[in-house]
């Protein structure tokens, strides 16, 4: 019983560091939602300042994300580490963090694409470690 209530805590934990991670990436200018999405789609865990739905941004971001692998795959590029899909209103970046998980960021058209994707490539080493942790419990 003790060790069941062990794993408990430290989900709870687990939680509250992604959660504190995307509060963290909403922080960037431009950046207006922040999501993990898992490999069926569903998003898990999602940071937001405004009504978007979320069923949507799961989906797509597996199809777009899919898609662009198999596109680079047909080139000859075989790991896919970013995609990002330019709209008339702003961009969506999405990335893999671990066993068909992704994190992926909704921004406005003036975000700072750069300053995004570089604390989108920093952030991505410390989801992966602690989603290998979240997995294994």
């Amino acid at each position: 019983m003790s060790s069941n209530i062990h794993h408990l805590d430290v989900r709870k934990s687990q939680t509250s560091e992604i959660d504190s991670i995307l509060r963290n990436l909403m922080s960037i200018q431009g950046v207006t939602a922040a999501a993990i999405v898992d490999g069926d789609g569903f998003v898990t865990h999602i940071h937001r300042d405004s009504d978007i739905n979320t069923d949507a941004i799961g989906a797509s971001v597996q199809v777009v994300f899919g898609a662009a692998a198999k596109a680079a795959q047909h080139v000859g590029h075989h790991l896919t580490n970013l995609v990002i899909c330019e709209n008339a209103e702003g961009y969506i970046l999405s990335t893999p963090i671990e066993a068909g998980f992704m994190l992926a960021l909704v921004t406005q058209r003036d975000a700072l694409l750069g300053r995004v994707r570089f604390e989108l490539k920093e952030t991505v080493p410390v989801l992966k470690k602690l989603f290998a942790s979240y997995l294994s419990n």
